[in-house]
């Protein structure tokens, strides 16, 4: 069942419906995500999500394996996840088809008002339900939740260890141990990415975001942390990390107060102990 022109997701929500409409383990079978949006237009790239409702002693036969998704395609690989109140499976079939399912046991609605995230308010559409529960949920008003200010707690965890992650990179560097400092050194590109997407999705007041050019010019900015792998090539990548990540903290928290200074005198301090010519 290879992705087609008039939307491969058609295709695999009518033979995932008829796999599962029969099975008495599974109470309802819920349409997400853009699928499911009334005024998304998706496209062969949009990847499928539902929500799978189960009895609460089925469960087990829905993640964390994905081989009952088996019957739609050949699997190439499937990442269970958990997240909250949620357990969900996210799998690639080979012909590139992505299907995301939530799988929640049929007693979790009653506690719906209580999620951090309900993943019905954006817009679901039941593909068969047998569920009172599923249907008091769907029938309610909900209205997609504002962007909250991030926690101070999360930002400050991300901080402390950033700051600490970049003060041994760099020690390392000098220490010769060229290797252990670029794996700390991507790291703390990928620490940077993180607070982008926070600020992203901050900003759009949702973490689904179907067109990603808006993060460009952070892309742009990371961009300058690719220095060739010798030492001062990882200094300088450890330098702007700290410049770019001093700059997002700050626009994600009013509270934040930008670190970077005595990182940069260390790295500098590294940088003039290295021999000519590294």
């Amino acid at each position: 069942m290879a992705p087609s022109a008039h939307l491969w997701q058609s295709d695999a929500v009518d033979a995932l419906t008829a796999h599962l409409r029969d099975d008495e383990d599974v109470k309802a079978l819920v349409l997400i995500g853009s699928y499911a949006y009334p005024d998304t237009e998706p496209d062969t790239w949009s990847d499928l999500d539902l929500v799978l409702v189960a009895e609460d002693g089925a469960v087990a036969r829905f993640y964390p394996s994905s081989d009952w998704l088996a019957p739609l395609g050949r699997i190439y690989v499937s990442a269970p996840a958990e997240s909250g109140h949620f357990t969900a499976i996210r799998t690639y079939f080979t012909d590139g088809r992505r299907i995301d399912v939530i799988i929640l046991p049929e007693s979790a609605l009653a506690a719906v008002d209580d999620w951090d995230f309900n993943p019905f308010c954006y817009g679901a559409r039941p593909l068969f339900s047998r569920s009172p529960a599923l249907d008091s949920v769907l029938d309610r008003s909900s209205v997609p939740p504002a962007g909250k200010p991030l926690p101070p707690e999360p930002l400050a965890l991300i901080s402390q260890d950033f700051w600490f992650k970049a003060m041994l990179a760099a020690h390392k560097v000098a220490r010769n141990d060229l290797l252990v400092a670029l794996h700390l050194s991507l790291d703390l590109v990928r620490d940077c990415c993180v607070l982008g997407m926070m600020l992203r999705d901050r900003q759009a007041g949702t973490d689904h975001h179907r067109d990603g050019s808006a993060a460009q010019p952070l892309v742009d900015e990371l961009t300058v942390t690719d220095h060739p792998y010798t030492a001062q090539g990882i200094l300088n990548s450890i330098e702007q990390s700290g410049i770019t990540f001093d700059g997002l903290a700050s626009r994600l928290s009013e509270r934040y107060q930008p670190n970077r200074s005595p990182l940069l005198r260390w790295v500098e301090r590294v940088r003039r102990s290295l021999p000519e010519g590294n």
